[in-house]
């Protein structure tokens, strides 16, 4: 059953929903479509203005259009707006010569079924095998991963970082009780955010946030790339979906915080070109804008916000197994989902991957002296992968070992989650120790190597480097895999933490 997961070239959907990893899930035949709830009921936008900030009467244009303003994100002109007569407000809402773009806003969806693994009796193959809860599981061999981006820690002995850089993971939040994780969590919980309606706090209640964490600077019985560095939780995801426009406004504020690298282990598509929208009713046809999409003019001035601030951006490429590079494909799978009411014309772009200024990481898998290989459900293709890293697979074509588990990444995970902590218990005698496997496990190692040089060159020189000059040490630095020059499958190769400290 399980070796039916390694199937090559396996559909987009069917990937996102094997892949225990954090994206924007396919509309099912039954969910509410993009920015609605069925017809007649409230259905909401994105509004990207052609300033960077809001205008100062936006709120009654807003009103005057048939609408209420639900979120605004001042510092870069976008703002979210609800209506229950989408034609009035859309065919008004467009006439302002202030509006740059409007587009559905997108929910995000957190779709994370676990791999399907016995609990009982799997330790059956050659692995590092059980431990008592006082040994170090970074000694026993178990952390594939970050023996490959560490050259097995000679990284940490390097450089292993400060506190003087921090890590923002905009995700599902953290433990902050970990004991792998609580001293590097700069602030504790109140240093943290949320912008989940509702929520108080950036606690993890889903686990994939801490995961992420403890691969960028976990520092316990297990140990992240850069075990020293700073961590912040931008908590965006509770259990279950997001907006768009949360996901931008936590980027804008961990830029304003003052943080030093942004992790996304998150992603979706999103149009490069123009969207209509057509009455139900009457079959009237309006243009949203021009053809700059709202959705993607919106994370692009998020992105370009914190890249002059200083801050080094890293994404996940994607778990969809498709080519980047072809995106056509893309803008048909979006023109065949996104329901009756709306057209799209023009590309589709992976975001925030395919951003300019961001560092997109793809998926690999290997370790347990097996070959390097692209992870089956990874997203790939040619200009578009910067950087290739770990992410894991259930192990090379034709392995059938009980413990094929241990090809995923280990990190930390809530150690008040029983159920996510099973395997891990059953292994390390305690919680808060799981596997997963995604580009959400490959893009933290980017970002803890990012973070451990950035440290470096401000330990030696007073002054941090800017994300351009931390891309192209991590590209130059970084072990070739399948060829001498760029790869379509890893981009510049796989990130390497010690050549980087010490090229």
């Amino acid at each position: 059953m399980k070796r039916s997961l390694k199937l090559t070239g396996i559909a987009a959907l069917t990937a996102m929903l094997l892949v225990p990893s954090l994206g924007f899930s396919s509309p099912g035949a039954d969910a509410p479509q993009f920015g609605t709830e069925g017809e007649g009921e409230e259905k909401r936008f994105v509004v990207t203005f052609r300033s960077d900030s809001l205008p100062a009467d936006v709120e009654e244009m807003i009103l005057e259009a048939g609408g209420e303003v639900t979120y605004e994100v001042d510092q870069i002109g976008v703002l979210e707006a609800s209506t229950e007569e989408p034609l009035d407000f859309l065919k008004a809402i467009t006439s302002e010569r202030s509006v740059l773009s409007v587009a559905p806003s997108m929910e995000v969806e957190l779709d994370l079924p676990e791999f399907d693994f016995e609990i009982e009796g799997y330790l059956g193959g050659d692995n590092p095998g059980v431990l008592d809860p006082a040994e170090s599981i970074w000694e026993s061999g178990w952390q594939w991963d970050i023996e490959q981006v560490t050259q097995n820690g000679a990284s940490h002995d390097v450089h292993s970082g400060t506190h003087d850089v921090v890590v923002g993971v905009i995700d599902t939040g953290f433990d902050f009780d970990h004991p792998d994780l609580r001293d590097n969590i700069v602030g504790g919980p109140e240093g943290s955010r949320t912008f989940v309606p509702g929520t108080e706090d950036s606690w993890d209640n889903q686990s994939h946030g801490t995961h992420v964490a403890g691969t960028i600077a976990g520092n316990g019985r297990m140990k992240g790339v850069a075990p020293d560095v700073g961590l912040k939780s931008y908590r965006v995801f509770n259990t279950g979906g997001a907006q768009q426009i949360w996901i931008t406004d936590a980027i804008i504020a961990a830029a304003d915080d003052g943080v030093d690298v942004i992790n996304m282990s998150l992603g979706g598509t999103r149009v490069k070109g123009q969207w209509f929208y057509t009455d139900p009713a009457t079959g009237e046809r309006v243009r949203l804008g021009n053809n700059q999409a709202a959705d993607v003019v919106a994370y692009k001035r998020a992105i370009d916000y914190a890249v002059e601030r200083n801050v080094t951006v890293v994404s996940s490429a994607g778990n969809s197994a498709q080519d980047m590079s072809n995106p056509r494909r893309v803008a048909e799978w979006i023109e065949g989902n996104a329901g009756p009411e709306y057209e799209v014309r023009g590309a589709a772009w992976f975001v925030p991957a395919s951003i300019p200024g961001v560092i997109t990481v793809s998926a690999m898998g290997g370790g347990f002296d097996t070959d390097d290989r692209l992870a089956f459900y990874s997203n790939y293709g040619n200009g578009a992968i910067d950087l290739g890293a770990p992410g894991g697979d259930l192990g090379p074509e034709g392995y059938e070992g009980a413990d094929d588990f241990k090809f995923l990444v280990l990190s930390t995970v809530p150690t008040y989650m029983d159920g996510q902590s099973a395997r891990g218990k059953n292994v390390f005698g305690e919680n808060g120790y799981g596997w997963k496997g995604g580009t959400s496990m490959a893009a933290p190692q980017v970002s803890g190597a990012a973070a451990a040089y950035i440290s470096q060159v401000y330990a030696e020189t007073g002054s941090k480097p800017t994300p351009r000059q931390v891309q192209n040490r991590l590209q130059q630095s970084a072990e070739r895999v399948d060829s001498p020059g760029y790869s379509r499958y890893y981009g510049h190769g796989r990130v390497d933490a010690y050549q980087a400290l010490t090229r």
